[in-house]
């Protein structure tokens, strides 16, 4: 079971944000999507989530348009994070996180419920935050706790949804380096289960790190596509992004890259 994006593309008056995108995620990876700012990450993201509709071409979830699902039935199937989320009242934490269950009204008990939100909480790392109210955290916390939502509202397979895709738009945009990487790893230990992770990212040696796969995209156009390592090249990233850098060891047999500073102007 998968989800693919097939030859989509998007137009807003001349621009184009997408330019004939092809590509498919399966369950039980973190695929990465990577690109310069414009490129049309998020664009993508939010086809495959099936919150907008292609101008051309076609995404399928399981064989079917995702805008053709039921609602209740689509959130049982995939989950999204998006870059930022406002929540208009004084709701604690472990309430917010609770409300990723109401898809699941009447198929779990209130006890299940209640060990689910928890377990997302402790994975996310803010079950100590759980009885904060929620319009008082600070952005990095916030982004933990929408992370522990989207996490909640995926975290058991039902009958109508045996693979779940979880969605997150620049995920560790606001967090500290001890939490990029606490965050990324509990993405990769949640997608043991099956899950399928679609994820967009800046930083490339997360990419590096987490990643089963990536994609990457510049101006509206899939430019390359496949396992991480082979397809994070140091000379096809310089071109992507228009800086001079290299790719180092870290250590661990994978590459780490490093920017190079341009170079300072001559003294007059």
């Amino acid at each position: 079971m998968t989800l693919t994006a097939d030859a989509v593309s998007v137009h807003v008056g001349s621009a184009t944000l997408l330019r004939a995108v092809s590509l498919a995620a399966q369950p039980g990876e973190v695929l990465g999507l990577l690109g310069p700012n414009g490129a049309g990450k998020s664009t993508l993201l939010s086809l495959l989530a099936g919150d907008r509709r292609p101008d051309s071409g076609s995404v399928r979830l399981h064989g079917r348009d995702p805008r053709r699902w039921p609602a209740e039935a689509l959130a049982r199937v995939r989950a999204v994070m998006t870059q930022s989320a406002s929540v208009g009242f004084d709701f604690t934490v472990r309430e917010v996180v609770a409300l990723a269950r109401l898809p699941h009204a009447g198929r779990s008990s209130a006890a299940e419920d209640r060990r689910v939100v928890a377990a997302a909480l402790e994975l996310a790392d803010v079950p100590h935050l759980a009885d904060r109210v929620y319009p008082s955290l600070s952005g990095g916390e916030k982004q933990r706790v929408q992370a522990a939502r989207a996490l909640a509202q995926l975290w058991m397979a039902t009958d109508d949804a045996p693979c779940r895709f979880l969605m997150l738009d620049e995920p560790t945009a606001s967090l500290d380096l001890r939490h990029q990487h606490g965050l990324l790893d509990a993405v990769r230990r949640f997608v043991s289960s099956g899950v399928g992770a679609i994820v967009v990212l800046h930083d490339i040696n997360l990419a590096a790190a987490y990643c089963d796969r990536v994609a990457l995209l510049d101006r509206g156009a899939l430019i390359a596509c496949g396992p991480t390592r082979q397809t994070l090249v140091a000379d096809r990233l310089a071109a992507m992004y228009g800086v001079s850098l290299a790719a180092i060891d870290d250590g661990q047999g994978g590459p780490h890259f490093v920017v190079r500073a341009p170079a300072a102007p001559a003294a007059p």
